[in-house]
């Protein structure tokens, strides 16, 4: 045990240091002695690298400190036999961690080795299940959807010449054949078609376009009505508040 005299500097504040030797005391320990171990390192390094390296207290270290001492005695004292038990402990610490290291990696290929095999066992389990083949046909030759070129009698107009209606042909799709077809109707829907397309032209959407057209003439109107109001201005030059 190392003698009182050496603690008798103050390290932590009189009023805590009673208090935890109270503590000592009331658990069964004795106040004469010192329950702290004391360790001893060793300082290595280069430089700024400084190393603290416990000095093993075990009986192989007791050993290489005794072969130390009198290897020591012989070329250099105290400072060469604590700098070999140093260079001892840290090849102890060295070689249980290599062998951590080597555990842990035995321990990761066996996971893995469980994890293939339940792999392989599944991909057997679908192997062996019947399964339906198909046939496929060396080509698909895909034949284009033929619409009818034929204009509906209750139109959306604007969204019957963009997109067709009810499945319908689009009338801007329309070939001469087929507006000659329906001659009559897309002469009458024309008008409406070539304002609002130059209304779009001129920055206006589509909906903005239409609105414009029906504030011009009403809601009230039904489409023949608007259609044949389109016809009349468009022979004296168009609307005014359509013009652009």
């Amino acid at each position: 045990m190392e003698p009182s005299d050496n603690y008798t500097y103050e390290l932590i504040p009189d009023r805590l240091k009673q208090k935890i030797i109270g503590a000592y005391v009331n658990s069964g320990g004795s106040e004469s002695l010192n329950p702290i171990d004391r360790v001893g390192f060793f300082v290595m390094g280069d430089g700024s690298q400084l190393n603290l390296i416990t000095i093993d207290t075990q009986d192989s270290a007791t050993d290489v400190n005794r072969r130390g001492i009198i290897a020591g005695s012989s070329t250099g004292g105290e400072g060469s036999r604590r700098e070999f038990a140093a260079l001892h402990s840290q090849y102890a610490a060295v070689q249980r961690l290599v062998s951590e290291i080597m555990s842990e990696m035995q321990r990761s290929r066996h996971e893995n080795q469980r994890e293939l095999q339940k792999i392989q066992a599944i991909l057997k389990r679908v192997m062996m299940q019947p399964a339906v083949r198909l046939d496929a046909p060396s080509h698909v030759v895909v034949y284009p959807e033929k619409r009818v070129a034929r204009l509906s009698k209750r139109p959306k107009l604007w969204h019957e010449f963009q997109f067709g209606n009810g499945g319908l042909k689009p009338a801007k799709d329309f070939t001469p054949v087929e507006r000659g077809a329906n001659k009559f109707a897309f002469s009458r829907r024309k008008v409406f078609w070539d304002i609002v397309a130059t209304l779009i032209c001129s920055g206006y959407t589509s909906d903005t376009a239409i609105d414009k057209i029906y504030a011009v003439y009403g809601r009230q109107l039904p489409v023949s009505s608007i259609l044949t109001a389109l016809r009349a201005d468009r022979r004296q030059g168009g609307h005014a508040s359509l013009r652009l």
